[in-house]
């Protein structure tokens, strides 16, 4: 008697543990890679609309959402070194 009601209490358990829910975490969604503001434009347009927002920026113009991002990406690869400073070779002489 005892061994049946042990085999029935395990047969009890080894199913309510394979039917409860796993702990693993939700896969979560993947990270949006941010696309090129200036994706689909060529050097010159690129060059074109950085002058244009440049222009805006400094006629306090309000710029929408996207045309702050393109602002950004100009600068981001603007290879004007600031003027302001030089390196230290020149600074020496």
């Amino acid at each position: 008697m005892k061994k049946a009601l042990l085999t029935a209490s395990a047969l009890l358990f080894a199913t309510v543990a394979s039917a409860a829910p796993s702990q693993t975490p939700e896969p979560k969604a993947p990270v949006a890679v941010k696309a090129d503001p200036l994706a689909g434009l060529t050097m010159d347009q690129q060059m074109e609309l950085c002058e244009h927002l440049e222009t805006l920026k400094t006629q306090s113009k309000p710029l929408t959402p996207k045309m702050q991002q393109q602002l950004k990406a100009c600068q981001a690869m603007s290879m004007d070194a600031p003027s302001d400073t030089a390196p230290d070779a020149t600074q020496d002489r």
